[in-house]
């Protein structure tokens, strides 16, 4: 991928800019969460011993403050893979073990996904998708909150979301060893966090969808055995510990829900179906829109919309454990409209996938393997679907550039566009201002654990 020299520098001014305000909410005067703490200890136990990963050390304090103690802590193996850990050890190697040199990690590899989105937008829709997807993703409330905070979620999108590019790149330009890099990621993605995982149904997904002959290559099957080669040694670790009840100790542990990959699964089995039987465009668009339609009437969404307008209100957000559980299952269509308008263009682009021969679907199909997966599992949080929302702010630039393009394209007269453009100008500018509002009326102050 080649970027000139103006794209470059403007490229880099937002990341640094981006970075600048990132650093700037981790050093708000602000409390630390549970798992914060947890990372960082466990950061600096595993630079001292590489086999002592377990957080029991919190029990005592847990139980010092009356608190129920989860499960988790007192077990001898923590129950996330090591990887994010392991990078926090190097780093505390390097400049010492303090919450400043943890937060280098999870702000680095959010500044990452800002190039990330660039990527994408650029090598699927052009040099100025790619730009306006970088800037959403600069100021995207979820990205900038997942920074500046100690957690393993950036890293996580980060490897799942270049596993995916891989994945796309190859199955586009029939170039298949390009899955041998899908599976790095992938092993990357996995030894971070369980959820790297649903990068497998999202790739033989798409290339379902895209090139079916990848499946007759042997340099396909060589991206899920690489992966599977990389979490081996954690999957071992783990027998070591708990023998023969490893699977149970896991589904315990995450309270694994099985029907949740099966559900989702047959949502996006739905969605496939639908392409190949429903031929026309029209047919297409108009269940997109039904469905659309049906999820953004629902009472509780249509309050977020209220909300979203209202320039006022600022999303909820807050320290008390499990504030969100028992939110319906549209929770995060109005969460992330309430946090963006942006996101607005987002949940419209997905009716780019009625296009024949759409390059959309290949944004779309992971957004809604992974927004499918967690509206199903519950005990929503944002940051879950940090992965997803990177996709869909994608999705928001495409839709504004070709809005933008299609306003030319199709006003009769010079005075029409101009009207027309300034009219969607002032629809980005309250869009703009109300993101903002939110990063700096709630995000930059850093003062959460749950959003």
């Amino acid at each position: 991928m080649k970027i000139n020299g103006p794209t470059a520098i403007f490229l880099a001014v937002i990341i640094l800019a981006a970075g600048a305000l990132r650093f700037a909410g981790f050093n708000s005067p602000h409390g630390m969460t549970w798992d914060e703490e947890f990372y960082v200890q466990m950061g600096d136990d595993l630079g001292k011993d590489p086999f002592n990963y377990n957080c029991r050390f919190f029990t005592e304090i847990f139980e010092r403050s009356n608190l129920a103690v989860p499960e988790y802590i007192s077990e001898p193996l923590f129950k996330h893979p090591p990887l994010f850990c392991y990078m926090l050890a190097a780093a505390f190697k390097a400049g010492g073990a303090t919450y400043e040199t943890a937060s280098i990690i999870p702000i680095a590899f959010g500044l990452l996904l800002v190039f990330v989105s660039f990527t994408l937008g650029n090598y699927l829709f052009g040099r100025n998708t790619g730009l306006a997807a970088a800037i959403l993703t600069a100021i995207d409330p979820i990205n900038w909150a997942c920074s500046e905070k100690i957690w393993m979620e950036t890293s996580l999108a980060v490897f799942m979301w270049l596993a995916v590019y891989f994945i796309i790149k190859a199955a586009v330009e029939k170039k298949y060893r390009l899955y041998y890099l899908a599976g790095i990621a992938s092993g990357l993605a996995v030894l971070t966090k369980y959820p790297g995982f649903l990068v497998i149904p999202i790739g033989f997904t798409i290339v379902a969808i895209e090139d079916r002959r990848s499946f007759r290559s042997p340099h396909f099957w060589m991206w899920p055995v690489i992966t599977m080669v990389m979490f081996a040694p954690w999957v071992a670790w783990n027998i070591s510990v708990y023998g023969d009840g490893i699977m149970s100790k896991i589904a315990l542990l995450h309270e694994v829900k099985p029907h949740i990959i099966a559900l989702s699964a047959a949502g996006i089995a739905a969605a496939l179906i639908m392409t190949r039987v429903f031929k026309t465009q029209a047919a297409r668009f108009a269940i997109i829109s039904a469905l659309l339609i049906f999820v953004f009437s629902r009472q509780y969404v249509f309050d977020g919309i209220v909300n979203m307008l209202n320039a006022a209100y600022m999303p909820l957000a807050g320290w008390k454990p499990g504030m969100f559980q028992y939110k319906p299952w549209s929770f995060y269509f109005r969460r992330l409209i309430e946090l963006s308008p942006f996101y607005v263009f987002a949940f419209a682009g997905i009716l780019f996938f009625a296009k024949k021969g759409s390059k959309e679907k290949l944004i779309i199909i992971p957004v809604l393997w992974s927004l499918l997966f967690f509206m199903v599992w519950g005990s929503y949080q944002s940051r879950y679907i940090l992965f997803a929302s990177l996709g869909l702010l994608v999705l928001a630039a495409r839709a504004i550039i070709w809005c933008w393009d299609k306003i030319g394209e199709t006003a009769r007269s010079t005075t029409t566009m101009v009207i027309l453009r300034s009219g969607f100008a002032i629809i980005l500018a309250y869009a703009l201002l109300r993101t903002l509002s939110v990063d700096f009326a709630v995000v930059i102050a850093n003062d959460f654990s749950y959003f």
